[in-house]
């Protein structure tokens, strides 16, 4: 029984145990498959990477920009990227097995071992990436130039079995450095053997480089002088406290045209003249200063001999000052001489142009004499003309030309410009015209009015004279000038006349100079020009004419005038511009034609006493004692109206042409 219990006990022992192990091995089993799969997972995430990184290194290689060779330490190619193919036009196939110095760079037989020696260096520091530098072939007679970085590849066993060489070409670089090279060499040749010298100054003034020009100049040699020398010890005592006078007034500032004395090795001097450019760090700081050299001792040599002609010429114009002197002396004379002659002359002449004016309008006057008067009347005006020409020029000479200074408006000086030339223009039947009128409204100045006035009257007179047809223009322009206060005020005369030669142009602001067609066309002294030149010298501006023969002149002068800050009321209300245009006057005319008949009526209605007296009073222009007359009558009429208004304003054409048109 017992050893039935016994029995019963070893077998579920043993049953237990078998159990258990027969789980414990599926557990195992399991577990080494769950590794099993995992290490297979892994081994194909690797296998992965390990062929994305051979395909990345295989696009690097394939792709390249440089050439990548693989050769054996016997100097066989073992591979060739596409590059290289390219570049020594050889397919891979063909280059593969095949000597490296001989069939891929072409080098020849005899220089073969001498590349070959330097590339089986590497092996000698095969821990390094080693470059290299030399020419290889591509094609027969192709050489280029390749600069290379090799390194070597080891195998599992840690021997070199493999050269990994990743070459570029340098050949345009290797030719821009020979090009530069030479270019260098020229600037060197220029540098040393200009014809000036050239030298450069550090801070403390000592010498950093020099020129052979210079140095065979001072008899030195460049390893005597560079780093050796100061600036002082090439230069005389004199001349170097000149040039510390020099550059302690302009301290590394430019110096131009500096002249010095050096000292040559063996004692002698010579003259030079030295300019001097400073230069600086990025900081602003003092670096360097570069001269250069010009030797003058044969001009110091001429210059001398020309102080001993000098010296005679003083002597020579002592004596030429006393002859210009006495010349000024009679000169002057001249002058007042015409001044008091002209002022004499003066005098008779307005008794006779104003005997003659009133000849003329005497309706009593014979016909047959009416040409002698009207003769007499104009040569009158005419000689009076030249004789203020020849006053105002023996003024100017005189050194008496004062200026008068007043304040005005642009609006002023053209009206009466235009009151005294419209009617002249009028009869011509030449089209006179102020352009751009609204540039001169509003522009008031202090200056010698009457001067200004004179220069333009001058200039449109000459227009007037030597215009048949077309036009005569005045423009004015305004510019600012230096000063906040000054205006450059431009004056334009330009015509249609029968113009001036471009050869004769020269000569026309010369007193008494006329040209050949002006003095054929019209009688005249040659002054006007000529005085307007020097009144414009005489207030600071300048003047210029362009003129073409048979189309016109175009005279233009500038002054500067001064702009007036605070502005008069009554010369506001004096400033307002009226007609602009000649045409306006002609409109103007045909007005006066019918108030002139309003007159007449006026005239005819009233007794003869005091139609005669009337008439008498504005044939001497007694317009005073005319309008206590005119006061004096009783009567309404529209003419005594436009008659009193004619006298108050001094219109003397009406009033001339009233008397002309009636009798007495």
């Amino acid at each position: 029984m017992i050893e039935q219990i016994i029995s019963i006990g070893i077998a579920s022992t043993l049953l237990y145990f078998a159990y258990f192990y027969h789980n414990a091995y599926r557990r195992e089993k399991k577990l080494r498959k769950i590794l099993f799969q995992k290490n297979l997972i892994n081994a194909k995430e690797i296998e992965r990477v390990i062929r994305e990184k051979e395909k990345q290194y295989q696009d690097i290689y394939d792709t390249a920009n440089s050439i990548i060779i693989r050769w054996s330490p016997d100097f066989r190619i073992h591979s060739v990227n596409p590059y290289a193919e390219e570049f020594f036009q050889m397919a891979k196939d063909k280059a593969e097995g095949k000597d490296l110095v001989l069939d891929l760079f072409r080098i020849p037989f005899e220089k073969s071992n001498e590349i070959k020696s330097l590339l089986w260096n590497i092996f000698h520091r095969p821990e390094q990436n080693i470059r290299q530098e030399f020419d290889v072939y591509v094609g027969l007679d192709d050489k280029r130039t390749v600069t290379w970085s090799n390194r070597i590849l080891k195998n599992e066993f840690g021997y070199p079995h493999e050269v990994l060489s990743i070459g570029i070409d340098i050949t345009n670089r290797k030719i821009a450095e020979e090009n530069l090279m030479k270019s260098y060499e020229r600037i060197l040749d220029l540098y040393n053997n200009a014809p000036c010298g050239y030298h450069s100054l550090d801070k403390d003034n000592i010498l950093v480089s020099i020129n052979d020009t210079e140095l065979d100049w001072l008899g030195y040699s460049r390893e005597e002088i560079v780093g050796n020398f100061r600036i002082n010890d090439l230069l005389t005592s004199s001349s170097f406290e000149k040039f510390q006078q020099i550059i302690h007034s302009f301290p590394h500032e430019t110096l131009t045209g500096v002249e010095l004395e050096f000292v040559r090795k063996d004692k002698s001097t010579f003259f030079v003249s030295l300019n001097s450019i400073p230069t600086y760090d990025k900081n602003g700081n003092f670096v360097i200063s570069k001269s250069t050299v010009f030797d003058i001792t044969d001009r110091k040599l001429a210059e001398d001999k020309l102080n001993d002609y000098s010296q005679k010429i003083q002597l020579q114009n002592i004596r030429l000052q006393k002859a210009v002197k006495a010349a000024i002396k009679a000169n002057q004379s001249k002058s007042v001489f015409f001044s008091k002659i002209t002022h004499e002359l003066r005098t008779p002449l307005h008794a006779v142009i104003g005997f003659s004016q009133i000849l003329e309008k005497d309706p009593n006057l014979p016909e047959h004499l009416k040409g002698y008067v009207n003769s007499l009347y104009e040569n009158g005006v005419h000689l009076l003309g030249m004789i203020n020409d020849i006053l105002d020029l023996s003024k100017i000479e005189a050194g008496k030309m004062t200026e008068t200074r007043e304040k005005f408006s642009l609006v002023q000086l053209w009206d009466t410009l235009f009151s005294m030339f419209s009617y002249r223009f009028a009869e011509k039947q030449i089209h006179f015209e102020l352009l751009k009128p609204e540039t001169i409204e509003n522009r008031f100045y202090e200056a010698d009015l009457q001067k200004i006035r004179q220069i333009l009257v001058n200039l449109l007179a000459n227009s007037l004279k030597f215009t048949n047809q077309g036009f005569v223009n005045l423009e004015i322009q305004i510019k600012h000038g230096l000063e906040p206060n000054i205006d450059l005020v431009c004056f334009t005369v330009k015509d249609s006349g029968i113009g001036i030669p471009k050869d004769q142009l020269h000569s026309i602001f010369e007193a008494f100079q006329q040209t050949e067609q002006g003095s054929s066309y019209q009688e005249g002294t040659g002054l006007g020009l000529s005085i307007s030149h020097q009144l414009v010298d005489f207030l600071g501006g300048t003047i210029q004419v362009d003129s073409e023969l048979n189309i016109g002149s175009t005279f233009v002068f500038e002054l500067p005038l001064l702009r007036l800050m605070e502005i008069p009321n009554d010369l506001i209300q004096k400033s307002k511009i009226g007609p602009t245009n000649s045409k306006e006057v002609w409109h103007i005319t045909k007005v006066d034609e019918k108030e002139k008949e309003f007159v007449q009526d006026f005239l005819n209605s009233e007794d003869n006493q005091f139609k005669h007296e009337i008439l008498q009073l504005i044939k001497i222009q007694n317009f005073g004692q005319l309008l206590q007359l005119l006061g004096k009558i009783p009567s309404e009429a529209k003419g005594k109206t436009i008659l009193l208004e004619k006298v108050k304003n001094k219109r003397y054409k009406f009033l001339i042409d009233l008397v002309q048109s009636s009798s007495l």
